[in-house]
């Protein structure tokens, strides 16, 4: 049998912790190992945790006194586990029955070229899909009940190849938190690995009500920093001019929102990783986009394709209206 690592980043939220760690723990026909990262909950929680994990020969619990961020605890975790798959579950998700993990490994293997299989994600207890976990753009080209290769997965559940993953290195923990999956899809696409969305394998979402960092606090500041880090890193957004459109924009939107003392944190935060990201781009050649990687952007994306002075006057657009 195939082994595989499932991975959960607990934060308090006990209940639905272990209600997820439930359903990661009853997968069968595989070789799961469960392995916990918690982020600094609240001693009860903790202790919650401690009690539900004795006797439980496949469950692997870290506690941290402190959050690494979402790529850091999932690279923590990764590292407690050797499963040639890593597969990473919300601990507010479970899986809907006890055969979804083998179907995810059946389709990794017979498809080599995968480097992620991004699961189907529905409203918990419900067949009605959870739309706040959909990245694909317009379900009449890209329906929910079809399977089809993307450029993006959304980090609520998910598998990884290890082989893939160890490749370029995990994630980037430097982002903590916000565009962790955008950073990690385009690294692999640009080594030459592909992303599958299927709706095979379905997990039930919780959509907590309960917003962990809402915008008016720190979520504006990860969002513009992180953006401006991964437009040098990545070159994700091509020009000076684009990139400074696209943080208008966001300025404008946090102003809006009431965040944009957040906002501006997050402008000075990401100037000073500047030199960090150069460094990187330079150095890590999965940081630079080749032709072929361009290739399957442009075949797979589910965004509209756009041309450069097309996004220009839509972005100047959203700025000034």
């Amino acid at each position: 049998m195939i082994s595989v690592d499932t991975t959960i980043l607990s934060w308090d939220r006990s209940d639905d912790t272990l209600a997820a760690i439930s359903s990661a723990l009853t997968q069968k026909d595989i070789i799961n190992k469960v392995i916990v990262v918690d982020q600094g909950s609240k001693p009860e929680n903790v202790t919650k945790l401690r009690d539900f994990s004795r006797d439980k020969h496949n469950l692997a619990i870290v506690y941290n006194d402190e959050n690494l961020g979402v790529p850091g605890g999932r690279n923590c975790a990764a590292r407690q586990g050797d499963g040639k798959y890593v597969v990473a579950l919300d601990n507010d998700a479970e899986f809907i029955n006890e055969s979804q993990l083998k179907k995810a490994v059946d389709i990794m293997e017979e498809n080599p070229d995968i480097a992620v299989l991004a699961f189907r994600i529905l409203r918990f207890g419900s067949s009605e899909d959870d739309w706040s976990s959909w990245p694909f753009g317009s379900t009449d080209k890209w329906p929910s009940d079809s399977s089809f290769y993307t450029t993006k997965f959304v980090g609520a559940g998910h598998m990884i190849r290890r082989e893939a993953f160890d490749d370029i290195g995990g994630y980037d923990d430097k982002l903590f938190f916000m565009h962790e999956e955008v950073d990690l899809s385009k690294r692999l696409i640009n080594k030459g690995y592909k992303i599958r969305y299927t709706h095979e394998v379905v997990i039930g979402h919780k959509v907590s009500k309960e917003h962990r960092v809402p915008w008016n606090s720190t979520r504006a500041m990860y969002d513009v920093r992180n953006s401006l880090y991964l437009a040098v890193k990545l070159d994700t957004n091509k020009g000076a001019i684009n990139t400074l459109l696209l943080l208008s924009h966001q300025l404008k939107r946090d102003f809006k929102l009431g965040a944009f003392k957040s906002s501006l944190k997050g402008l000075f935060l990401g100037l000073a990783l500047f030199p960090r990201a150069i460094k990187l781009k330079n150095n890590q050649p999965e940081n630079k986009t080749t032709l072929k990687a361009e290739e399957y952007n442009k075949m797979y994306s589910c965004t509209v394709s756009r041309t450069f002075f097309q996004r220009v006057a839509r972005k100047v657009g959203q700025t000034f209206s």
